[in-house]
């Protein structure tokens, strides 16, 4: 059934059945993020500590300003991505350089099973990312996907964000950095909760109602 988020100017239309879809393990796992070997640029999720080499050479990919290539991040993330229907991401701190990998993601010519996605940042890189979000809704609206970008949460006002999380289907993914594991160095991710379970929508709902930037952040 499809659902409104209120508070929403244009009001974003949600099927939060999607929420009870759930393909994640079969119990909440924690996944280490690293590389194969420091010659071999593939993400490899670990469900031990990486060797400090792996770490080191992974910072080494993930903070080259002059790489063009993705970042490095959580490989059953972007698996999960690529396959589901509604992503919620929410990141205070939400980097231009994870917006240039959700860029790639949806690269012309790339099958998407997408219909939402809702995303919450904050203003530390408004600026910067703003391009970059545009870039984003115009590659989405192609393939007439749902995009909400509310950019504007702040630590000390609702809906208080600290922790970082993000939503494919009904999954439910916590961040020990930078959201979808995009982080420079040591860094690990929780997988495998149900988004349902973990009162998903009704936060969201609440959270969106809570955002003072009710109108499109394109259009500031």
């Amino acid at each position: 059934m499809d659902l409104a988020l209120e508070g929403a100017t244009g009001a974003a239309t949600v099927n939060w059945g999607h929420l009870r879809q759930f393909r994640g393990p079969d119990a909440p796992s924690l996944l280490w993020l690293s590389v194969p070997s420091v010659s071999t640029r593939k993400e490899e999720d670990r469900t031990t500590l990486p060797p400090i080499a792996l770490i080191t050479q992974r910072r080494v990919w993930n903070t080259d300003p002059q790489d063009c290539e993705p970042l490095l991040g959580c490989k059953a993330f972007w698996e999960a991505l690529r396959r589901s229907r509604l992503i919620i991401i929410f990141d205070r701190f939400l980097h231009d350089r994870l917006l240039k990998r959700l860029l790639d993601e949806f690269e012309p010519g790339r099958h998407l099973s997408l219909e939402t996605m809702i995303v919450f940042a904050g203003k530390e890189r408004k600026k910067e990312c703003a391009p970059l979000v545009k870039d984003i809704q115009a590659r989405l609206e192609k393939k007439r996907v749902n995009f909400h970008y509310l950019p504007d949460m702040m630590s000390t006002s609702a809906p208080f964000p600290h922790d970082r999380f993000a939503v494919t289907d009904g999954e439910f993914w916590h961040f020990g950095g930078s959201n979808l594991g995009l982080e420079q160095t040591l860094t690990a991710v929780s997988r495998g909760w149900s988004a349902n379970e973990m009162g998903v929508k009704a936060f969201i709902e609440e959270a969106w109602a809570a955002n003072d930037q009710q109108r499109s952040p394109l259009h500031d």
